[in-house]
């Protein structure tokens, strides 16, 4: 079946003023609360299949505080991003434990508009406007996994995973660039993820190796200069080395 995606993630940080008004009321928590995160960053990323399993890369977009002011900012933009895509689904990792949280409760305090495929919508029939792909590897056991440890066994290089969970608020311009570059190759990683599944769940005529270099070569031709270009372009590389050798074996 065509399906159309976009792909999500966010940076959070714990906001100093929240945590410290919530500590005065909760003096014997110790622990930072998802409540006290304030998001920084956030990335979407559109992937479309057709009904033949062939995959096409649509946008490549971002926010950060830094470029667009505050919080409040970031997450209008990502929600804009979202309401003009109404028959996308959206997916995300451990979005449900965390963004999705984070994302809702800034909604309520700056009156924004959840877009349709974030509502909160009992009883709702046909496709889920919102896939947490966390959860559906779960599924009903009791373990979940990273997606670095997911990635990896897709085929992802481990040099494009590091550093993926040491991330700090940025002060710098610079730093701030950085922190955009990895929320976005995170929707790539994610996107990898997630079609790599779709894969192994019979989608119809989906084929894994295609759909990653696809998904690495849009990737690539949207932002040539990021950080990690050329380890990206070493692994479209080795896709293509390793697709071209199976069509000579078969032909």
């Amino acid at each position: 079946m065509a399906r159309k995606l976009t792909f999500i993630d966010t940076e959070s940080w714990w906001c100093p003023q929240l945590a410290g008004d919530y500590q005065r009321l909760d003096p014997a928590s110790q622990k930072h609360r998802i409540g006290c995160r304030r998001i920084g960053v956030a990335a979407a990323f559109d992937v479309d299949i057709d009904n033949q399993g062939r995959v096409s890369v649509g946008t490549l977009t971002s926010w950060t505080e830094h470029a667009h002011f505050d919080e409040e900012s970031v997450v209008a933009n990502l929600f804009e991003h979202l309401r003009l895509r109404p028959g996308h689904t959206v997916v995300s990792y451990g979005g449900v434990n965390q963004d999705m949280r984070v994302l809702g409760l800034a909604a309520m305090e700056y009156g924004l508009r959840l877009p349709p495929q974030l509502l909160n919508t009992p009883g709702r029939k046909g496709p889920r406007p919102h896939v947490d792909l966390d959860l559906v590897l779960k599924a009903s056991g009791k373990t979940y996994h990273h997606l670095s440890e997911v990635a990896l066994r897709c085929g992802v290089p481990v040099g494009l995973l590091e550093g993926k969970a040491r991330i700090v608020k940025p002060v710098a311009a610079g730093a701030w660039e950085t922190v955009r570059s990895h929320c976005e190759l995170d929707t790539l990683i994610l996107a990898i993820a997630n079609l790599s599944w779709l894969a192994s769940q019979c989608e119809n005529g989906l084929r894994t190796q295609q759909a990653i270099f696809t998904l690495v070569a849009g990737f690539l031709r949207q932002r040539p200069d990021h950080p990690a270009a050329e380890l990206l372009r070493a692994y479209a590389e080795g896709i293509e080395a390793r697709l071209t050798a199976q069509w000579d074996e078969a032909a």
